[in-house]
């Protein structure tokens, strides 16, 4: 029984033992990977297992410092051994956190001591100490490319060390010297997938697709798990091709530490590529995982994805749980643009127009603000509100939008339309002045002008009536100058007969509507009237003795 049990304890230990040769290496690993979560978690049940394994620390507070634990790496020092503390490698991890403290001078004295004066420095301890620097935040780089020049020296094959002066140069934006270093990494193991993608961000920041794409591939090759290379290629199709981004991503995701800014990214890339059923569902699922910690602008992108399935109604009340969520310092023009077009096509009241109009305001971008005034100047001329509309045709001039004849045009007929005859006169004054060979600027000037002499005794319609003719009779076969002809020669004569009491010169204005309309009643009417008018006075002047002595 006794020999039995032993047994069963010795092959536990065994089993302990393995585990613990295993998670240091697969903690690296993580850490390798960008993975910095998962390779905390191997090292610390490592630890828990060997607390005396001294790379099992070195390892946890370097994952710690990188994910910005720096609590987290203080708390693991002080847990440290003393016995191993006092090791070289535990002066390098102490004098890590120290340099993430920015107590510089003492981490300085505990590298020293670490390195030690003997001629054959440790190429390991090295590396451990220029890693340091590199990854703090005011670390001396050039010192650490010193240090790690010294180490390739001692150990000529070590694709770590050229990898870490990569970095050291690449954090000096000296691309030219990083990549010569990543490539000497390669040189030393050409399935190294961390230089392969090191090498293509350079390129990325270049802009030189046909290259980063090319290392990035590399890298994807020499270690298909190997998950920071998928990120950049999601970010980079993101604004080129949707669908390869949503690949890219998923498999960046499977392959690296649940986020759940991950999943914000994943719902995101669902909505851009049309994809809103699947936006819904991971968004719900991101609210169940979040709660009341969730980011508001989930419920933007549950709206959206909403709007874009023509669910109207719950993409109202998903924004509306935005707007009640978020601060309101996070507003962008789009936020209200949105509820603009939701509800816009919801209801013909004005609620629609004013959510156009905080998207105006907010937006700074003019084309942007130019197609918010479209916008609104449609639907207040949807809503017959004229003089709304007309005041935003207004906003359009000023930001120097591109104003054709029919832009000047529909700006002086919502004046009209206002019954502001003054402001319609105005505009169309703009028309005649910018297009002065056609008859719409002449023509509404005189109509609005009109409109303004009601009684007819000014006169003021007059002369635009007189200039539009001069342009229409040029054309009269067109049907516009026609019609727009008689109605200024009917004016006229109206003018004419009323005012100045000039008969003869309104018969003629009716013989020239009746050449252009022979059939028209009113023209025909009106001129029986005159020509009754004109005789009666014609008799009645003969009967005056007055009129016979003048004569005589």
């Amino acid at each position: 029984m006794q020999k039995k049990l032993w047994n069963t304890i010795c092959t536990f230990i065994a089993i302990v033992l393995t585990a613990s040769a295993q998670t240091v290496d697969d903690g690296k690993k993580l850490f390798e990977y960008e993975r910095y979560r998962s390779s905390i978690e191997v090292l610390k049940k490592n630890i828990a297992v060997n607390p005396q394994d001294i790379n099992a620390w070195y390892w946890l507070t370097r994952s710690q410092l990188a994910a910005g634990f720096t609590d987290s790496a203080d708390l693991s020092v002080q847990q440290i051994p003393a016995n191993i503390k006092s090791q070289p490698l535990g002066k390098v991890i102490q004098g890590a956190l120290l340099l993430h403290q920015e107590d510089s001078l003492t981490s300085l004295q505990l590298f020293m001591e670490a390195m030690g004066t003997k001629r054959k420095k440790d190429p390991a301890i090295l590396l451990a100490v220029a890693n340091a620097i590199i990854d703090a935040p005011k670390g001396n780089l050039h010192r650490a490319i010193e240090l790690l020049q010294d180490a390739a020296d001692r150990d000529k094959k070590n694709t770590w060390i050229y990898l870490s002066i990569g970095d050291a140069y690449r954090k000096l934006y000296n691309g030219s010297e990083a990549v010569k270093a990543y490539q000497e990494a390669i040189d030393a193991d050409n399935n190294n997938a961390e230089a392969y993608y090191k090498i293509g961000k350079i390129y990325q920041t270049q802009n030189n697709v046909e290259v980063f794409t090319e290392y990035y591939n590399k890298a994807i090759q020499a270690d298909p798990d190997f998950a920071p290379v998928y990120y950049p290629l999601y970010y980079y199709y993101y604004f080129r091709d949707v669908n390869k981004a949503l690949g890219y991503l998923q498999t960046y995701i499977s392959k690296t530490d649940y986020s759940i800014d991950n999943e914000y990214m994943l719902t995101d890339l669902y909505y851009v590529s049309k994809k809103y059923n699947e936006a819904i569902q991971t968004a719900k699922q991101v609210l169940q995982k979040e709660g009341d910690q969730v980011k508001p602008r989930i419920y933007k992108l549950l709206a959206y994805s909403y709007d874009g399935l023509e669910d109207l109604t719950n993409a109202e009340k998903w924004m509306k749980d935005y707007f009640e969520k978020e601060n309101d310092t996070n507003y962008v023009a789009k936020d209200f643009d949105l509820m603009g077009k939701i509800i816009s096509k919801k209801t013909e009241n004005t609620e629609g127009v004013i959510w156009y109009e905080k998207a105006y305001q907010l937006e700074k971008d003019t084309t942007a603000k130019i197609d918010y005034v479209k916008k609104i100047m449609v639907l207040y001329k949807g809503q017959k509100d004229y003089a709304k509309q007309a005041e935003w045709n207004g906003e359009l001039y000023k930001l120097n939008a591109p104003f054709t004849n029919v832009d000047i045009f529909n700006w002086g007929v919502a004046y009209y339309n206002a019954k502001n005859y003054q402001m319609a006169d105005s505009i169309f004054g703009i028309y005649a002045t910018k297009y002065p060979d056609q008859t719409f600027g002449y023509y509404w000037r005189a109509r609005s002008n009109a409109a303004i002499d009601t009684a007819m005794e000014m006169g003021i319609a007059i002369p635009h009536y007189e200039d539009m003719i001069g342009i229409a009779l040029k054309d009269t076969a067109d049907t516009n100058n026609k019609k727009w002809l008689i109605e200024a020669y009917g004016y006229i004569a109206a003018y004419k007969v009323n005012a100045e009491k000039k008969y003869d010169t309104a018969l003629e204005l009716y013989d020239k509507i009746l050449e252009l309309d022979p059939a028209n009643n009113d023209a025909e009417k009106y001129k029986e009237i005159l020509e009754k008018i004109m005789a009666e006075q014609a008799k009645q002047s003969s009967k005056d003795p007055r009129s016979n002595h003048l004569k005589k």
